[in-house]
């Protein structure tokens, strides 16, 4: 009898365990991914040289992935400058007045990068 309640206990133990784990996969569930570096063009970047990017639509938000990476000043609401200010790699991310993703970059800043076109 003590190891059918001690079983009933322990069955019961992993299934308090068990519920946060099912809520937090409830809340997964009803996230969703807005943006994303999936189709990121990639932008070359020399320490220390600059880029200017214009984009088709007016832009509302930037998102800098590693700011020690890059500086993002928006001169215009279709402009941006993009200046290499540490190695390394880093994503921009741009968005519209709508929240929806304009454009992503995939920066890479090293020594001897040259601004190099968007692929």
């Amino acid at each position: 009898m003590v190891k059918a309640v001690s079983a009933l206990m322990t069955a019961a133990l992993q299934v308090f365990a068990a519920e946060p784990a099912l809520k937090m996969d409830r809340h997964f569930a009803d996230m969703r991914v807005v943006s994303s570096d999936a189709n990121a063009r990639q932008l070359k970047l020399g320490y220390k040289k600059a880029v200017v990017v214009d984009l088709p639509i007016d832009i509302k938000e930037v998102l800098v992935a590693d700011p020690a990476t890059v500086t993002v000043i928006i001169r215009t609401t279709r402009r941006v400058y993009i200046t290499g200010v540490g190695f390394g790699k880093t994503n921009i991310f741009f968005f519209g007045h709508d929240g929806r993703q304009i454009a992503a970059l995939a920066v890479s800043v090293s020594e001897f990068a040259q601004p190099h076109p968007l692929e």
